[in-house]
Protein backbone atom coordinates (compact mmCIF):
# COMPACT_ATOMS: atom_id res chain seq x y z
CA UNK A 1 0.00 0.00 0.00
CA UNK A 2 1.26 3.66 -0.74
CA UNK A 3 2.07 5.87 2.38
CA UNK A 4 0.57 8.92 2.34
CA UNK A 5 2.15 12.09 2.52
CA UNK A 6 1.86 12.40 6.49
CA UNK A 7 3.73 9.21 6.28
CA UNK A 8 6.28 9.64 4.74
CA UNK A 9 6.93 12.70 6.88
CA UNK A 10 7.00 11.30 10.03
CA UNK A 11 9.17 8.26 8.02
CA UNK A 12 11.56 10.90 7.03
CA UNK A 13 11.85 12.39 10.80
CA UNK A 14 12.46 9.25 12.37
CA UNK A 15 15.23 8.62 9.55
CA UNK A 16 16.95 11.94 10.39
CA UNK A 17 16.60 11.18 14.12
CA UNK A 18 18.37 7.68 13.86
CA UNK A 19 21.28 9.49 11.85
CA UNK A 20 21.77 12.38 14.50
CA UNK A 21 21.98 9.54 17.03
CA UNK A 22 23.90 6.85 15.20
CA UNK A 23 27.56 7.95 13.42
CA UNK A 24 27.20 7.16 10.06
CA UNK A 25 28.97 3.61 9.06
CA UNK A 26 32.18 3.84 6.92
CA UNK A 27 30.48 1.32 4.45
CA UNK A 28 26.94 1.16 3.11
CA UNK A 29 26.33 -2.04 3.99
CA UNK A 30 27.07 -1.50 7.38
CA UNK A 31 23.46 -0.22 7.76
CA UNK A 32 21.92 -3.64 6.59
CA UNK A 33 23.76 -5.46 9.08
CA UNK A 34 20.74 -3.90 11.52
CA UNK A 35 17.60 -5.25 12.37
CA UNK A 36 15.44 -5.63 9.34
CA UNK A 37 13.15 -2.84 11.03
CA UNK A 38 15.67 -0.19 12.10
CA UNK A 39 15.13 3.31 10.25
CA UNK A 40 18.40 3.65 9.49
CA UNK A 41 18.23 0.21 7.41
CA UNK A 42 15.50 1.65 5.79
CA UNK A 43 16.96 5.13 4.64
CA UNK A 44 20.20 2.71 3.20
CA UNK A 45 17.68 0.61 1.15
CA UNK A 46 15.52 4.03 0.46
CA UNK A 47 18.52 5.90 -0.80
CA UNK A 48 19.62 2.47 -3.23
CA UNK A 49 16.56 2.18 -4.81
CA UNK A 50 15.35 4.22 -8.42
CA UNK A 51 12.19 6.63 -8.19
CA UNK A 52 10.88 4.72 -11.23
CA UNK A 53 7.55 5.85 -13.45
CA UNK A 54 4.56 7.00 -11.36
CA UNK A 55 1.02 6.43 -12.58
CA UNK A 56 -0.05 9.83 -14.48
CA UNK A 57 -3.20 10.38 -12.22
CA UNK A 58 -3.51 8.93 -8.76
CA UNK A 59 -6.42 8.35 -7.21
CA UNK A 60 -7.72 7.07 -3.55
CA UNK A 61 -8.53 3.92 -2.50
CA UNK A 62 -12.33 4.56 -2.90
CA UNK A 63 -12.01 6.19 -6.20
CA UNK A 64 -9.67 3.23 -7.65
CA UNK A 65 -12.51 0.17 -6.87
CA UNK A 66 -15.32 2.00 -8.76
CA UNK A 67 -12.42 2.56 -11.67
CA UNK A 68 -11.67 -0.84 -12.14
CA UNK A 69 -15.25 -2.04 -12.17
CA UNK A 70 -15.56 0.64 -14.66
CA UNK A 71 -13.05 -0.81 -17.27
CA UNK A 72 -13.93 -4.44 -16.68
CA UNK A 73 -17.40 -3.81 -17.18
CA UNK A 74 -16.00 -2.08 -20.72
CA UNK A 75 -17.60 1.36 -19.18
CA UNK A 76 -16.33 4.39 -21.41
CA UNK A 77 -15.98 6.65 -18.34
CA UNK A 78 -12.89 8.11 -17.01
CA UNK A 79 -9.88 5.83 -16.44
CA UNK A 80 -6.08 5.71 -14.75
CA UNK A 81 -3.78 6.32 -17.06
CA UNK A 82 -0.76 4.04 -16.94
CA UNK A 83 3.05 5.09 -17.39
CA UNK A 84 5.54 2.90 -19.45
CA UNK A 85 7.46 1.40 -15.91
CA UNK A 86 10.55 -0.07 -17.78
CA UNK A 87 11.40 2.76 -20.17
CA UNK A 88 15.07 3.56 -21.16
CA UNK A 89 14.96 5.96 -18.38
CA UNK A 90 13.89 3.30 -16.23
CA UNK A 91 16.22 1.05 -16.81
CA UNK A 92 19.28 3.42 -17.13
CA UNK A 93 18.38 4.17 -13.26
CA UNK A 94 18.39 0.57 -12.67
CA UNK A 95 21.59 0.29 -14.45
CA UNK A 96 22.96 2.61 -11.99
CA UNK A 97 21.72 1.28 -9.28
CA UNK A 98 23.09 -1.95 -10.05
CA UNK A 99 26.49 -0.29 -10.57
CA UNK A 100 26.45 1.02 -7.09
CA UNK A 101 25.28 -2.00 -5.45
CA UNK A 102 27.93 -4.55 -7.49
CA UNK A 103 30.98 -1.79 -5.85
CA UNK A 104 29.61 -1.85 -2.84
CA UNK A 105 29.72 -6.05 -2.47
CA UNK A 106 33.06 -5.76 -4.34
CA UNK A 107 34.18 -3.53 -0.89
CA UNK A 108 32.27 -5.38 1.36
CA UNK A 109 35.16 -8.54 2.53
CA UNK A 110 37.32 -5.53 2.99
CA UNK A 111 34.91 -3.68 5.75
CA UNK A 112 33.89 -5.94 7.88
CA UNK A 113 30.47 -6.69 5.91
CA UNK A 114 28.25 -9.62 7.60
CA UNK A 115 27.43 -12.12 5.10
CA UNK A 116 23.47 -11.18 6.45
CA UNK A 117 24.45 -8.03 5.00
CA UNK A 118 25.74 -9.33 1.65
CA UNK A 119 22.71 -11.53 1.24
CA UNK A 120 20.42 -8.54 1.43
CA UNK A 121 22.49 -6.27 -0.85
CA UNK A 122 22.76 -9.42 -2.84
CA UNK A 123 18.86 -9.97 -3.28
CA UNK A 124 18.57 -6.29 -4.47
CA UNK A 125 20.73 -6.74 -7.07
CA UNK A 126 19.42 -9.84 -8.23
CA UNK A 127 15.63 -8.24 -9.01
CA UNK A 128 17.47 -5.61 -10.20
CA UNK A 129 19.12 -7.72 -12.94
CA UNK A 130 16.07 -9.73 -14.01
CA UNK A 131 14.18 -6.44 -14.55
CA UNK A 132 16.89 -4.93 -16.33
CA UNK A 133 17.73 -8.17 -18.93
CA UNK A 134 14.15 -8.80 -19.07
CA UNK A 135 13.08 -4.64 -20.15
CA UNK A 136 11.47 -2.81 -21.39
CA UNK A 137 8.92 -5.67 -20.45
CA UNK A 138 6.23 -5.48 -23.36
CA UNK A 139 4.88 -9.12 -22.89
CA UNK A 140 1.60 -10.04 -20.58
CA UNK A 141 3.38 -13.11 -19.98
CA UNK A 142 7.17 -12.35 -19.42
CA UNK A 143 5.62 -9.32 -17.17
CA UNK A 144 3.52 -12.72 -15.26
CA UNK A 145 6.36 -14.44 -15.01
CA UNK A 146 8.64 -11.73 -13.46
CA UNK A 147 6.17 -11.13 -10.81
CA UNK A 148 6.62 -14.77 -9.79
CA UNK A 149 10.14 -14.41 -9.96
CA UNK A 150 10.54 -11.29 -7.69
CA UNK A 151 7.83 -13.23 -5.07
CA UNK A 152 10.04 -16.05 -5.24
CA UNK A 153 13.07 -13.58 -3.21
CA UNK A 154 13.02 -12.63 0.89
CA UNK A 155 10.56 -9.93 1.42
CA UNK A 156 12.02 -6.36 1.15
CA UNK A 157 11.46 -3.17 -0.09
CA UNK A 158 13.23 -3.47 -2.84
CA UNK A 159 10.66 -6.79 -4.09
CA UNK A 160 7.61 -4.65 -2.78
CA UNK A 161 8.44 -1.25 -5.15
CA UNK A 162 9.76 -3.56 -8.04
CA UNK A 163 6.01 -5.93 -7.49
CA UNK A 164 4.17 -2.57 -7.68
CA UNK A 165 6.19 -1.92 -10.82
CA UNK A 166 5.14 -4.87 -12.58
CA UNK A 167 1.65 -4.76 -11.85
CA UNK A 168 1.64 -1.07 -12.85
CA UNK A 169 3.23 -2.89 -16.12
CA UNK A 170 0.51 -4.86 -16.92
CA UNK A 171 -1.81 -2.28 -16.76
CA UNK A 172 -0.18 -0.50 -19.51
CA UNK A 173 0.41 -3.62 -21.41
CA UNK A 174 -3.14 -3.50 -21.08
CA UNK A 175 -4.75 0.16 -21.62
CA UNK A 176 -1.97 0.51 -25.00
CA UNK A 177 -1.82 -2.67 -26.38
CA UNK A 178 -5.24 -4.50 -25.64
CA UNK A 179 -5.83 -7.98 -27.56
CA UNK A 180 -8.15 -8.44 -30.28
CA UNK A 181 -7.78 -11.54 -30.38
CA UNK A 182 -5.53 -14.33 -32.03
CA UNK A 183 -4.87 -12.89 -35.35
CA UNK A 184 -4.85 -15.20 -38.33
CA UNK A 185 -2.16 -16.93 -40.12
CA UNK A 186 -2.41 -14.40 -43.17
CA UNK A 187 -2.19 -11.08 -40.23
CA UNK A 188 1.41 -13.12 -39.99
CA UNK A 189 2.23 -13.80 -43.24
CA UNK A 190 1.48 -10.41 -44.56
CA UNK A 191 4.03 -8.92 -41.58
CA UNK A 192 6.55 -11.79 -42.94
CA UNK A 193 8.86 -9.14 -44.85
CA UNK A 194 8.97 -6.86 -42.25
CA UNK A 195 10.75 -10.11 -40.08
CA UNK A 196 12.83 -11.24 -42.68
CA UNK A 197 15.92 -8.84 -42.09
CA UNK A 198 15.64 -10.75 -38.11
CA UNK A 199 16.73 -13.75 -39.85
CA UNK A 200 20.35 -12.74 -40.41
CA UNK A 201 20.74 -11.74 -36.78
CA UNK A 202 23.18 -14.65 -35.78
CA UNK A 203 23.23 -17.30 -38.76
CA UNK A 204 20.27 -18.81 -40.47
CA UNK A 205 21.19 -22.00 -41.49
CA UNK A 206 20.94 -25.23 -40.27
CA UNK A 207 23.65 -26.11 -37.65
CA UNK A 208 24.85 -23.00 -37.37
CA UNK A 209 24.99 -21.28 -33.31
CA UNK A 210 22.88 -18.70 -32.50
CA UNK A 211 18.97 -19.69 -32.04
CA UNK A 212 18.82 -17.59 -28.94
CA UNK A 213 19.66 -14.30 -30.37
CA UNK A 214 17.97 -14.67 -33.93
CA UNK A 215 14.72 -15.93 -32.00
CA UNK A 216 14.96 -12.36 -29.91
CA UNK A 217 15.25 -10.65 -32.82
CA UNK A 218 12.43 -11.64 -34.43
CA UNK A 219 10.24 -11.36 -31.25
CA UNK A 220 11.53 -7.75 -31.31
CA UNK A 221 10.83 -7.30 -34.81
CA UNK A 222 7.14 -8.37 -34.09
CA UNK A 223 6.95 -6.24 -31.45
CA UNK A 224 7.87 -3.31 -33.36
CA UNK A 225 5.26 -4.14 -36.08
CA UNK A 226 2.31 -4.96 -34.11
CA UNK A 227 3.31 -4.30 -30.20
CA UNK A 228 -0.62 -6.08 -29.21
CA UNK A 229 0.37 -9.31 -30.81
CA UNK A 230 3.89 -9.39 -28.95
CA UNK A 231 2.00 -8.50 -25.93
CA UNK A 232 -0.64 -11.40 -26.36
CA UNK A 233 0.18 -13.77 -28.64
CA UNK A 234 3.92 -13.95 -28.94
CA UNK A 235 5.78 -16.59 -27.29
CA UNK A 236 9.00 -18.91 -27.94
CA UNK A 237 8.89 -22.87 -28.52
CA UNK A 238 12.53 -24.70 -26.61
CA UNK A 239 13.17 -27.91 -27.94
CA UNK A 240 15.15 -29.76 -25.29
CA UNK A 241 16.41 -33.42 -25.32
CA UNK A 242 15.76 -35.85 -22.60
CA UNK A 243 19.54 -36.93 -21.75
CA UNK A 244 20.92 -36.26 -25.46
CA UNK A 245 21.07 -34.02 -28.10
CA UNK A 246 18.77 -32.24 -30.03
CA UNK A 247 18.84 -32.83 -34.29
CA UNK A 248 20.70 -36.10 -35.23
CA UNK A 249 22.55 -34.23 -37.59
CA UNK A 250 23.64 -30.99 -35.86
CA UNK A 251 23.34 -32.43 -32.06
CA UNK A 252 22.51 -29.27 -30.44
CA UNK A 253 22.15 -28.99 -26.45
CA UNK A 254 18.75 -27.63 -27.95
CA UNK A 255 17.27 -25.30 -30.34
CA UNK A 256 14.62 -22.43 -29.66
CA UNK A 257 11.98 -20.25 -32.54
CA UNK A 258 9.54 -17.24 -31.98
CA UNK A 259 5.69 -18.37 -32.10
CA UNK A 260 2.69 -16.78 -32.67
CA UNK A 261 -0.67 -18.36 -31.22
CA UNK A 262 -3.29 -17.29 -33.68
CA UNK A 263 -6.76 -18.60 -34.28
CA UNK A 264 -5.21 -21.38 -37.00
CA UNK A 265 -3.00 -22.51 -34.44
CA UNK A 266 0.78 -21.89 -33.02
CA UNK A 267 2.19 -20.94 -35.80
CA UNK A 268 6.79 -20.70 -35.49
CA UNK A 269 9.08 -18.32 -37.53
CA UNK A 270 12.39 -19.96 -37.76
CA UNK A 271 14.18 -19.17 -40.99
CA UNK A 272 16.62 -22.37 -39.91
CA UNK A 273 13.85 -24.93 -41.64
CA UNK A 274 11.53 -22.13 -43.43
CA UNK A 275 12.22 -18.56 -44.42
CA UNK A 276 9.17 -18.89 -46.92
CA UNK A 277 6.62 -18.63 -44.08
CA UNK A 278 5.56 -19.94 -40.39
CA UNK A 279 5.52 -23.75 -39.46
CA UNK A 280 2.61 -25.27 -37.62
CA UNK A 281 3.95 -26.71 -34.28
CA UNK A 282 3.96 -29.86 -35.16
CA UNK A 283 6.03 -29.62 -38.12
CA UNK A 284 8.61 -27.54 -36.10
CA UNK A 285 9.22 -30.30 -33.81
CA UNK A 286 9.10 -32.77 -36.49
CA UNK A 287 11.96 -30.53 -38.32
CA UNK A 288 14.17 -30.58 -35.09
CA UNK A 289 13.35 -33.96 -34.10
CA UNK A 290 12.20 -33.75 -30.98
CA UNK A 291 8.81 -35.18 -28.99
CA UNK A 292 6.14 -32.41 -29.45
CA UNK A 293 4.33 -33.05 -25.97
CA UNK A 294 7.10 -34.34 -24.30
CA UNK A 295 10.26 -32.05 -25.39
CA UNK A 296 8.67 -28.75 -26.53
CA UNK A 297 8.29 -26.07 -24.15
CA UNK A 298 6.64 -22.35 -24.52
CA UNK A 299 7.67 -19.79 -22.56
CA UNK A 300 7.52 -15.97 -22.52
CA UNK A 301 9.53 -14.24 -25.08
CA UNK A 302 11.44 -11.72 -23.13
CA UNK A 303 13.40 -14.26 -21.39
CA UNK A 304 16.16 -15.02 -23.91
CA UNK A 305 18.47 -17.63 -22.23
CA UNK A 306 16.80 -21.29 -21.68
CA UNK A 307 14.27 -22.22 -19.18
CA UNK A 308 15.40 -23.64 -16.02
CA UNK A 309 15.09 -27.68 -14.75
CA UNK A 310 11.20 -27.44 -14.30
CA UNK A 311 10.99 -25.75 -18.14
CA UNK A 312 9.62 -22.70 -17.22
CA UNK A 313 11.98 -19.08 -16.96
CA UNK A 314 14.30 -18.52 -13.99
CA UNK A 315 16.71 -15.90 -12.69
CA UNK A 316 19.25 -17.59 -15.54
CA UNK A 317 16.92 -17.25 -18.17
CA UNK A 318 16.96 -13.39 -17.93
CA UNK A 319 20.07 -13.16 -20.23
CA UNK A 320 20.84 -9.11 -21.42
CA UNK A 321 20.11 -9.54 -24.96
CA UNK A 322 23.10 -7.62 -27.43
CA UNK A 323 21.38 -7.35 -31.51
CA UNK A 324 24.85 -7.76 -33.29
Amino acid sequence: MRRSARDETHAQGTDSTARARTPQPAHPLLALQRTAGNAAVTAVIQRMEAPGGKRKRSKSPEEQEPAKQAREAGSSSEEEEWEEQFSADSVERITRQQTKITAMLEQADNEGISQQAKNKAQDMLDILSLLKNLAPLRSVETVREAIRLVREKPDSKTKTTYLEKLEDQLEYLAQDFPSAGPPTKDTLEAMWPQLTPAFGSSGGEVGEDGCEDRAHAICLAIAERDPAIAANHLSKQWATSSGGRVHADHQWRHHVAASVTTADGVLVIDPVFSRSGPLELSEWADRVQVNKDTNVHQTAWGFLGRPGDDNRPDQLSATEYSPH
